[in-house]
């Protein structure tokens, strides 16, 4: 039984193709949706097989839909009038195409094509797909509320389970310590790493007296005793005086944080030490400086700045800077998902690179 969506913003429409499905059989319809909004939602709780899709529907289109969806994605089925569109839709991995009008004969194809694929799926991707859904349950739905500050954060897998983490922790006399790390590797292997170096980030902020350079320390070893340093995590740690908008970061051999200033300049957090779990014995340093009122701290991971086009470009790290300028007049959330969606158009057709994660942490102008 292959559970399906019907995502389009025309009932009619989806009328036509719930009745032509139900005359094939084999197929449970477990949700309709007429816009973008409402199918992110519905596939997210109920994890359809395939996802009927129209692709012109207002807003936001069903190729950029498909496009924003998180691993592991359900298989896509673009519908349209338009067979001009149909280069576009399988460069967004789809499974098949149909032409509206929709036929009998064309859709019995299409759920003949689906369900091979369906069984070819192992027990192990079955498997795969219930980690990663797991994972996903481990970072923070929501940033832990911060007063005076607009905080988000967005991650996008590459393979399902991700290496790449992020987290948000209160950290006593009015701080909170914003983070985001990037375990070498890709995969369940980086994704168990990612989970468990997070999980000790965070009990260890909230319970650490000392200041940040010392409590990585003492995550690093924990970290290379338990992988040898055959795993390790690159990592932005930054503390945040909610007061005073003091900012004290340790730059753990990842990619340069970068602060938008509300004067349109852009400051770079470069390293400060080696990635986490690399050596036995690591020393860190901090960056000391201010979130001032309308500055916005972005951290990401490299999978933003090193996402490749079809003809090898780079995304950057002058695009981000550029998007992070032009974002603040926008919400937290809203500059995350506009930095997760460009990648992917940026990568177009090459989506199975690397994990994509941004963090933003804005201080209030008032």
């Amino acid at each position: 039984m292959i559970r399906a969506l019907l995502v389009d913003d025309e009932p009619p429409a989806r009328a036509r193709l719930r009745a032509l499905l139900a005359e094939l059989g084999g197929v449970q319809i477990i949700g309709e949706a007429g816009d973008a909004d409402e199918a992110r939602a519905a596939i997210a709780a109920h994890r359809p097989d395939v996802v009927f899709l129209d692709i012109e529907m207002p807003v936001t289109s069903g190729t950029h839909l498909a496009a924003s969806l998180p691993e592991p994605r359900p298989f896509i089925v673009f519908a349209t009038a338009f067979d001009r569109f149909a280069l576009e839709a399988y460069q967004h991995d789809a499974a098949d195409y149909l032409l509206k009008p929709i036929t009998r004969r064309r859709l019995a194809q299409t759920l003949s094509r689906l369900r091979g694929r369906l069984g070819d799926r192992s027990e192990l991707e079955r498997e795969m797909a219930d980690a990663t859904h797991a994972q996903s349950h481990l970072l923070p739905r929501a940033l832990h509320a911060v007063q005076g500050y607009d905080c988000a954060a967005a991650t996008l897998p590459a393979h399902g389970v991700g290496g790449d983490f992020y987290d948000l922790v209160a950290t006593g006399h009015g701080r909170v310590a914003a983070l985001l790390g990037d375990v070498s590797g890709k995969g369940a292997a980086a994704g168990l790493v990612a989970s468990a170096v997070q999980a000790r980030l965070h009990t260890a902020a909230r319970h650490a007296a000392g200041d940040a350079a010392a409590l990585l320390a003492g995550i690093n070893g924990d970290v290379y005793l338990t992988t040898d340093g055959a795993r390790y995590a690159s990592l932005i740690f930054a503390q945040v005086d909610t007061t005073s908008g003091a900012l004290a970061c340790v730059n753990a051999g990842h990619l340069p944080a970068l602060i938008a200033r509300a004067s349109g300049r852009v400051d770079w957090l470069d390293s400060t030490g080696p990635a986490i779990g690399m050596l036995p014995a690591a020393t860190f340093t901090m960056h000391h400086t201010a979130l001032d009122p309308g500055d916005s701290l972005v951290c990401y991971s490299d999978g933003v700045t090193e996402a490749l086009s079809e003809r090898d470009e780079e995304f950057g790290a002058a695009r981000l800077a550029a998007m992070a300028g032009a974002g603040l007049t926008e919400s937290a959330a809203t500059l995350c998902r506009a930095i997760i969606d460009a990648v992917r158009m940026h990568r177009g057709s090459r989506q199975r690179q690397d994990d994509v994660t941004v963090l933003v942490m804005r201080r209030n102008r008032t």
